[in-house]
């Protein structure tokens, strides 16, 4: 492993962003997901697939994506019980108004 490893954006504890930043010649990027920094001791390098695991399954990330799908479920399923329910204002307007009846 070459020294000069960059360490990437990552959130701390707290949920603050810190951007990514390089380190110098000889060093390498250490710590956790959570806090990182320079360091020589290569049996502390934090490499970068490392560092983009801890990106993809932070769980802010997690709750971001299973929310998105919750909420993209439930307005699909609100649109189709609404053309499905004949109390309801869409499946009123797409059906034709009755005919009256002639005697």
């Amino acid at each position: 492993v070459a020294g000069g490893e960059d360490c990437l954006w990552y959130v701390d504890r707290n949920g603050s962003w810190h951007p990514g930043f390089d380190c110098e010649f000889f060093t390498f990027c250490c710590g956790t997901c959570q806090q990182r920094y320079c360091c020589r001791d290569p049996l502390r390098l934090l490499t970068e697939r490392q560092q983009r695991h801890c990106l993809a399954f932070s769980p802010k990330t997690i709750a971001g994506i299973a929310s998105a799908v919750v909420l993209f479920i439930a307005i699909v399923t609100t649109i189709v019980c609404c053309f499905m329910c004949s109390c309801c204002y869409l499946y009123q307007r797409r059906r034709p108004p009755p005919t009256p009846l002639q005697g």
